[in-house]
């Protein structure tokens, strides 16, 4: 037996000035039919069980707010038992009835059926023993009962279903609005950075054709100011495509990408990239999460570590792709005023986003000393991870 069904319903109506109205109707209820009379169920004399009926009425109109399905099938027991002691009624159950509205109003049609079937058709057999007028009136108050707290239960409803409509289209309308915002935010950067990055690129390359071959190393610079720059504008183009949220955004090739961040590095630092085989197609929030986090790496590397060397490793391990950045440098540079002492990329933003990086497509991310000197980031992520929410 579901025994939820016979407690409180959230549905019922439970304001305090309801509540009193139903201990007012109960007691004008118990003035009129249970008080002290020798015609009507009364509390203070008679057989215990019209006694006991007379306070069940009482309970059940007081209480047929918080508990609808038992006020109703204690209320047709008292009935019952005043018929079954010989006392009259008088009230016509009038406390069932009231019971009943609560349930029809609180419970579906089916289930509100299943509750009210047995102590309705109980209360009726109560009063068709009285007399035939009483069944009438008992029939006639019952069913209107049940006619009230239906169309209590359809108005219901529809409030509901409009609420809800409402507050879908408030949404929608929120929706909206945040896309038109990214939106107007992507056509600013594109034509701001976007702008900026190409005339930067253009003279780099521009410089870079105007000087002779007696000027290798800063041709070798300027050609990679115009990689580091054609790079950028392709980040660009991925950030804006996820502001926009036209498209979904094709994931790009990590091993690619990864050879772009290398070929942009300082001429004097020697970079070794290795990419293992048997990787398998990875998602677009993967390959951006493991950019990210080598990007991040290496800048470090250039900002904060005298290295010569630094060699980055992508590999399958299990059911992970494995990301290790390691360099031959000083594993504690000097500090920047934000930075303290000791502690590679310490000032925070750097290493602590990594780690969420890695953590929102739930991989994880260390960064240390290496075993053998220099410093080491080493991040671990699902080969199907996606993007959390």
């Amino acid at each position: 037996m579901d025994l939820r069904r016979w407690g409180p319903d959230r549905l019922a109506g439970r304001r305090w000035h309801w509540v009193a109205l139903d201990v007012f109707v109960a007691y004008v209820s118990a003035t009129i039919t249970i008080g002290d009379s020798d015609v009507t169920a009364s509390a203070f004399h008679g057989p215990v069980a019209v006694r006991a009926a007379a306070v069940v009425w009482f309970a059940a109109i007081a209480g047929r707010r918080f508990a609808p399905a038992t006020a109703l099938w204690a209320s047709a027991a008292a009935t019952a038992a005043t018929a079954l002691a010989g006392h009259p009624l008088t009230n016509l159950s009038a406390a069932s009835a009231l019971a009943l509205t609560m349930v029809a109003q609180t419970r579906s049609r089916p289930r509100a059926a299943q509750l009210a079937v047995v102590p309705v058709v109980t209360a009726l057999a109560a009063l068709a023993a009285e007399n035939t007028e009483a069944l009438v009136l008992g029939a006639l108050l019952h069913g209107g009962a049940l006619l009230a707290g239906d169309a209590a239960r359809s108005r219901s409803d529809a409030a509901a279903a409009l609420r809800a409509h409402e507050a879908a289209r408030a949404a929608a309308l929120r929706r909206r609005a945040l896309a038109d915002e990214r939106a107007r935010m992507a056509r600013e950067l594109h034509d701001a950075v976007g702008h900026a990055v190409t005339v930067m690129v253009t003279h780099a390359g521009a410089a870079r054709l105007s000087l002779g071959d007696e000027h290798a190393d800063v041709r070798r610079s300027l050609g990679s100011i115009e990689d580091v720059g054609r790079a950028a504008l392709g980040d660009l183009d991925r950030v804006l495509g996820l502001l926009d949220e036209s498209e979904p955004p094709n994931p790009p090739d990590l091993a690619a990408a990864l050879r772009g961040l290398v070929a942009g590095l300082p001429p004097g630092l020697r970079a070794d990239l290795a990419v293992d085989g048997d990787l398998p197609p990875l998602g677009e929030p993967v390959v951006q999460t493991l950019y990210r986090i080598v990007q991040e790496s290496l800048t470090n590397v250039v900002r904060h570590a005298s290295a010569g060397t630094v060699r980055v490793l992508v590999a399958r391990e299990g059911d992970d792709v494995r990301v290790t950045v390691i360099d031959d440098g000083a594993a504690s540079g000097p500090p920047s005023p934000s930075q303290p002492s000791g502690v590679r990329g310490a000032s925070g933003r750097g290493l602590a986003g990594m780690r969420e990086r890695a953590a929102r497509l739930g991989g994880t991310c260390q960064a240390g000393p290496a075993p053998d000197g220099g410093w080491r980031v080493e991040a671990r992520v699902p080969l199907t991870a996606r993007a959390a929410a």
